[in-house]
């Protein structure tokens, strides 16, 4: 009897001691869940500030240059004296008017035929326009009479030594020097001037 009791409890001992080893072994064996992608934080995206790029490494913005101005290129200046006893001086128009200078004589045909015409559009646009009528090498009571008989109402000055017309390179009598109002020769006339050629002078000054 007492060695069945002795029996009974060693094989209760080994019961309990398998049950014990079940569980314990069984808890090891548990996995450890999976970490998934799904699961791992997301690092957030890191901002670059913008970076100054290096002075040296800036190409400059090439300047627009400023076009420099063509100096204008004058009509000789001139101071002669007038069959009235006054002298004129063509840069006193500069800035005023646009000026013709009408380089004639007394006795040349081609003049006396012009210069009444001419004289005529005086009258009608002298506000706009200076004429100057440049006699070459006569003597002042030659001119004057020329003047009177033929009512020339622009004015005469006296070039008795050519000064003027050489100044210009006048070679023949009947030739107009069309110059504008700032002083620059617009163009030569050699022959007969027109109502036409005075009104563009006039506009285009």
């Amino acid at each position: 009897m007492k060695t069945s009791s002795l029996v009974m409890g060693g094989v209760a001992i080994v019961v309990v001691s398998l049950a014990l080893l079940f569980i314990f072994s069984g808890s090891s064996e548990e996995k450890a869940p999976e970490t998934t992608s799904a699961t791992l934080p997301v690092a957030e995206p890191t901002v670059v500030a913008d970076r100054a790029v290096p002075a040296a490494t800036v190409q400059a913005a090439t300047p627009i240059p400023t076009p420099t101005p063509v100096p204008i290129k004058l009509a000789p200046d001139f101071t002669l004296d007038r069959l009235d006893g006054s002298s004129i001086t063509l840069a006193d128009y500069r800035g005023e008017k646009p000026v013709i200078l009408d380089f004639w004589a007394s006795w040349c045909h081609n003049c006396q035929r012009d210069m009444p015409r001419l004289s005529k559009w005086y009258d009608q646009y002298g506000d706009q326009v200076e004429v100057i009528g440049v006699n070459l090498q006569e003597k002042p009571a030659v001119a004057q009479s020329y003047v009177d008989r033929a009512n020339i109402s622009f004015p005469i000055a006296m070039d008795p030594k050519s000064k003027v017309s050489r100044l210009y390179g006048i070679s023949y009598t009947n030739t107009h020097i069309l110059i504008k109002r700032d002083g620059s020769i617009d163009r030569v006339i050699p022959g007969d001037i027109s109502e036409e050629d005075i009104q563009n002078l006039i506009a285009g000054s």
